[in-house]
């Protein structure tokens, strides 16, 4: 999260350069810990339904509790930290977060880990909603603080690229609660750190009457409710009272966070953004995107466990495959942007995207390791292709009094589609392999013969190819992209 560079306090001249070095790495233990809490229970995930001998629909709220708070709080996190004192909050993310995986590795029980992880969850969005405004309170005055910056930001990138190889190397090497304890020693060395170096941080009471605490409220309960109604879909059909109940439920509180949003001096989303069709079509293009790379990481380690036969820490060496070219390409994609525009590119990567979910849906039993690898290959392609440009789109109408209301919105938006792809793609792949040999509802995946799964895994992917094509149709009839610089203070946004 970008921020404006902020007055330093007074006792920052009390500190020595290696304390503020310190500090730094700090801050940098603590991203650690997030990359390492967001992308390693992926992998593990087949082992711990295993291990509690539950279903899908259940343990896929280890990854959705975790999402929802982080989604929903994200965008809350500076104006808590202008309240509170920004320092004071990430110290107690830190320990929030290390305190909270001692608990996920200790849970007894699967309700007891969703529990934690919901914990979990609050430590790691003040430890990334703060993280680049402590860097830049440090830093600020120095002329160094480009490169304590972009050390932060290579943490994320790399973290996000060797989560997955790690997370399965842990579990093959101990067990699944071993990807939580390993943020023990990272976190007591970061509170140590961070506590005896980190100055205090000025606290502002000027945001404290705007904190939307209804629309935050509301938010969350709509993505809960949607995560339930497709948690019970899965074990009682989509049919049952339950699930259209929660359904329902989710369309009205859904209009009534709108109805809120318009009304609030200062909402979580700025709705008369959407007002513009280019911005409105940009960000539901990348709510769709995530939700397809949300079901991906969801599904690919069941199916390359339970089908294929994979021990876990060849899964995730397997599943690096698409951070990896996506990070290569990427930067490949901004040079291309600059000499071609955005919107053809936009295009491919968008066909990318859709050719790359044709090819996961012809995955079967005789997968080859090369075979999936040229598969993530195409979708980190079309991923790095589509991302940068898009962004780039976006960003060139938006005039400069609203740059960072719409960056904020482009991140909300790649968060919210992963928190509605994790049950949405558990639903579609649960509910098509039961389907599919008219297996009872209470199936859990493990039991489950392999043609069923290889079924759902064509037709999961094929549907999602199809949401793809649909969005590929959409920027190609509706959007038109001006060849306007860069924020430009007369774009079209108002």
């Amino acid at each position: 999260m970008n921020s404006e560079p902020v007055p330093q306090n007074s006792s920052d001249s009390e500190r020595s350069p290696s304390q503020i070095w310190l500090a730094l790495l700090s801050i940098i233990l603590g991203l650690i810990m997030f990359t390492l809490d967001s992308s390693t229970v992926n992998i593990a995930l087949p082992t711990i339904t295993k291990a509690f001998d539950t279903d899908l629909a259940v343990s896929q709220w280890v990854i959705i509790s975790y999402l929802v708070v982080f989604t929903t709080l994200i965008f809350s996190t500076m104006r808590l930290g202008d309240m509170l004192g920004r320092r004071k909050l990430f110290q107690a993310g830190l320990i929030l977060c290390t305190i909270s995986s001692l608990l996920c590795g200790l849970a007894p029980g699967i309700i007891w880990l969703i529990g934690f992880r919901v914990l979990q969850g609050c430590g790691a969005v003040l430890i990334v909603g703060l993280g680049m405004v402590m860097i830049t309170e440090l830093f600020a005055h120095s002329p160094q603080y480009g490169l304590a910056l972009s050390l932060a930001v290579m943490t994320l990138s790399v973290g996000s690229v060797l989560a997955p190889a790690i997370g399965g190397s842990l579990v093959t090497l101990s067990d699944w609660r071993a990807i939580f304890l390993i943020n023990l020693p990272i976190g007591m060395i970061a509170i140590l750190l961070f506590t005896w170096c980190v100055p205090p941080s000025p606290k502002s009471r000027s945001h404290q009457a705007n904190f939307d605490t209804l629309g935050t409220i509301l938010l969350v309960l709509v993505m809960v409710n949607f995560a339930l109604a497709m948690s019970e879909g899965q074990k009682q059909g989509f049919n049952s009272a339950i699930a259209l109940i929660l359904l329902i439920t989710t369309i009205i509180g859904l209009i009534v966070f709108v109805l809120v949003e318009s009304r609030v001096r200062q909402p979580i989303i700025d709705l008369s953004l959407f007002r513009h069709r280019i911005l409105s079509i940009n960000l539901l293009t990348m709510v769709v995107v995530y939700i397809v790379m949300a079901s991906r990481l969801l599904i690919y380690p069941f199916f390359l466990e339970l089908v294929l036969h994979y021990p876990t820490d060849q899964v995730g060496m397997l599943m690096i495959t698409l951070p990896i070219s996506n990070a290569i390409i990427a930067h490949i994609s901004r040079r291309l942007v600059d000499r071609f525009g955005s919107s053809h590119l936009i295009l491919i990567g968008l066909m990318l995207l859709a050719f790359g979910c044709m090819l996961a849906s012809t995955f079967s039993t005789q997968l080859t390791p090369l075979g999936y690898v040229l598969t993530d290959i195409v979708m980190g392609a079309g991923l790095a292709m589509w991302r940068s440009p898009n962004n780039v789109a976006t960003m060139r109408i938006t005039p400069q009094n609203k740059i960072g209301v719409v960056s904020g919105l482009l991140n909300e938006s790649s968060l919210l589609g992963q928190t509605l792809g994790i049950p949405f793609g558990s639903a579609l792949f649960t509910t098509l392999a039961l389907s599919s040999i008219n297996l009872p509802l209470t199936t859990p995946l493990a039991s489950m013969p392999l043609p069923a799964l290889v079924f759902a895994m064509h037709r999961t992917f094929m549907i999602l190819a199809i949401l793809q094509g649909i969005m590929l149709i959409v920027n190609i009839f509706f959007q038109k992209t001006p060849n306007l610089p860069s924020n430009n203070p007369e774009a079209l946004i108002s």
